[in-house]
């Protein structure tokens, strides 16, 4: 709270040494800046939401090493070529 407190000290110093007239386009980007802010947080939650559709969760107890020779082990296609990774 006190970091808060200290950043809308310092905005409120600079808005109080804008001239008079520039003040609405002030309050303008200002909301404007709210706004972007909070539009690019939706779209990280969204983001987040897709991220773990897309792959999906699963808990296994196997080590990473196990779980992608299992993977490697039940690939089929390639048209029977060997494949590294």
């Amino acid at each position: 709270m006190k970091t808060q407190t200290k950043y809308e000290e310092i905005i409120l110093e600079e808005i109080r040494t804008l001239p008079p007239p520039v003040l609405p386009q002030a309050v303008k980007m200002l909301r404007s800046l709210r706004e972007s802010v909070k539009s690019v947080a939706g779209r990280k939650s969204a983001a987040d939401a897709k991220r773990t559709g897309f792959c999906g969760i699963w808990k296994d107890n196997r080590t990473a090493d196990e779980i992608i020779a299992d993977i490697t082990a039940h690939r089929s296609g390639y048209g029977r070529r060997r494949v590294d990774l």
